[in-house]
């Protein structure tokens, strides 16, 4: 029975108990105290008469010509805990003894305000809206340069309290020893009974602030399995946090190793964006949810995209540009489900530019190919029925002719194919380790281009005096390089007609540079930033008389990027041109 009731003392239960009885005698006492209320009724009445004496002297001041309406309230209420303020009849602050009048609110709603605008004594007890305190508000009517004014005096009711307390500490004595004693006795239970749950709500704490090593207090009593608890949740959540630390540096690994830029959003507000989306847009990754996609910095273009498949509960693609940079981007939105009422979205920007470029290169490839093949095709069908006519009327003459141009047609068809099979060659991958003697080639093109330089008298030569003392080897496929000089040379011939070709080599440490010049006719400079696209004549009919496939200069430039390396062209019309072809050079 002892035991019993020594475990019931001792209980956590007990010992609240304790401490709301406690209260309970506190609140008595305070009650007790409460009965004291007409002596500060009393007290109160005498301060709103004193109010709004001090009131009535601020009237007889403030309807004085001229007078300073801040300077007159301040010095009204100086060396006194009193508060004057003037309001306006339509609730402006005109002057305040203790607040700038320009940043407080309107006044035409204070109680004791509207009485005094309305003519008579206006009071009030209430908690000032500045200062956070209650305070008794006296109000009196009043004029101000020929306008009704309304003019209070304020206190607070600490001083009134201070000075209730005055009158009545002979009374609050014996009660005043109570409360001490009542304070005391329930500190120290209120303490022994808080401690151990203070302790265990401290190691709560801290594991909620992510320390999970501190320990957890072994309480006894009733509290022990809540100690226990704490302490197996701490572990568990270290292994689960642990977990999901692997799983999110996995992850980021993941979304850092793609090309594509990849956002998460919850709403509207972007929770992740890995290293692609902070390299096309600038964006902070893994940001934590402080963005939202408003102002994430995206182009507007991109964050209707998104806004307009967010509530799709399907996948969505939308492909957008090119936009004024030259962009085109692909926007995949990828509905996810988080939780119950909670929706995020996948949100997968693509930059396909260079697969739009590509696409429409092979688009325009193919229809400029199918044009030149389809033009001598066609003059080869027309020409073999001319001749055929000629034959059938007895005409050798003339059917010889059509044979003749037949010849020329195919030869040209013949060149078109060589050129869309050299340059089917040069979008593969490159041979690995292949190396070719600068001297060797230009001997070679120099060769194959002399009979047509004689034929037109153009002295055709090859200058290597900057090199003439050091092998000039390049780290390109001989046949590459073959294919631009003979390009060069075959365009340097057909547009010169006097003069001169000169093929010129030089180095630096680590590049080779062949220059082919010419004293030909030269090319407009506005045709030089296209010169060495696909198809791209500067004069198409001069370029058919002469054969040419509108393919050599593409060719040329296929070849230096294919090795990794450059081609410049400068040209004065009338004077000629100098192509310069960079290559990387071997050792």
């Amino acid at each position: 029975m002892t035991d019993s009731m020594s475990r019931w003392a001792g209980s956590y239960r007990m010992r609240l108990a304790l401490g709301y009885m406690l209260v309970v005698a506190l609140f008595a006492g305070l009650w007790g105290w409460s009965l004291f209320g007409p002596l500060t009724t009393t007290v109160i009445d005498q301060q709103q008469t004193h109010l709004q004496s001090v009131a009535q002297a601020g009237v007889l001041v403030l309807a004085q010509p001229g007078t300073d309406i801040s300077d007159s309230v301040q010095r009204l209420v100086a060396r006194t805990d009193l508060r004057m303020t003037v309001v306006a009849s339509d609730g402006t602050v005109l002057a305040d003894s203790e607040e700038d009048p320009s940043v407080m609110e309107n006044h035409s709603g204070r109680p004791e305000i509207e009485s005094a605008l309305e003519g008579s004594v206006g009071r009030d007890i209430r908690e000032s809206a500045t200062q956070g305190v209650e305070q008794m508000y006296v109000a009196v009517p009043a004029t101000y340069e020929g306008r009704r004014v309304a003019l209070r005096v304020s206190e607070s009711l600490e001083r009134i309290s201070e000075l209730s307390a005055q009158t009545r500490s002979t009374g609050l004595a014996l009660l005043g020893s109570a409360l001490v004693l009542a304070l005391l006795f329930g500190s120290r239970i209120a303490t022994l009974t808080a401690r151990p749950v203070e302790r265990l709500a401290q190691a709560a704490t801290t594991m909620a602030s992510g320390d999970l090593v501190a320990s957890v207090p072994n309480e006894p009593g009733a509290l022990a399995p809540l100690a226990d608890a704490l302490t197996r949740l701490r572990a568990q959540l270290r292994e689960r946090i642990g977990a999901l630390e692997i799983e999110q540096t996995n992850l980021r690994a993941v979304l850092d190793g793609l090309d594509d830029a990849v956002l998460l959003l919850d709403g509207e507000r972007v929770t992740i964006s890995n290293r692609a989306a902070g390299e096309l847009f600038n964006l902070s990754p893994y940001d934590s949810g402080q963005q939202t996609l408003a102002g994430s910095g995206l182009p507007a273009s991109v964050v209707s995209a998104i806004r307009s498949n967010l509530q799709d509960k399907k996948r969505s693609t939308v492909e957008l540009g090119p936009d004024p940079r030259g962009r085109t981007l692909r926007v995949s939105v990828v509905p996810m489900q988080h939780g119950a009422g909670a929706h995020g979205s996948l949100v997968v920007i693509s930059d396909v530019t260079t697969r739009a470029k590509v696409e429409q290169m092979r688009r325009d490839f193919v229809a400029n190919a199918s044009h030149e093949l389809k033009t001598p095709t066609a003059g080869i069908l027309l020409l073999s029925e001319s001749a055929s006519h000629a034959v059938e009327d007895g005409d050798t003459r003339q059917a010889m002719a059509f044979v003749s141009q037949i010849r020329d047609e195919a030869t040209r068809m013949r060149q078109l194919v060589s050129d869309l099979l050299a340059l089917s060659r040069l979008e593969t991958t490159p041979e690995q380790g292949a190396v070719t003697d600068v001297r060797e080639a230009v001997g070679l093109s120099l060769s194959a281009h002399s009979r047509a330089a004689a034929a037109k008298d153009i002295a055709l030569r090859a200058d290597f005096s900057a090199v003439s003392d050091i092998d000039v080897f390049v780290a390109a496929h001989h046949t590459d390089v073959a294919i631009a000089l003979d390009n060069l040379l075959a365009n340097a011939v057909t547009y010169t007609e006097s003069g001169e070709v000169v093929i010129s080599a030089d180095t630096t440490a680590d590049e080779v540079i062949i220059k082919v010049a010419d004293t030909g006719v030269g090319i407009p400079a506005e045709d030089l930033p296209r010169v060495f696209e696909r198809f791209y004549r500067v004069d198409r009919s001069r370029v058919r008389d002469s054969g040419g496939t509108g393919l050599g200069l593409s060719l040329v430039r296929h070849v230096v990027e294919r090795s990794s390396g450059r081609v410049d062209i400068e040209s004065t019309p009338g004077k000629g041109t100098c192509v310069s072809i960079t290559l990387p050079r071997a050792r």
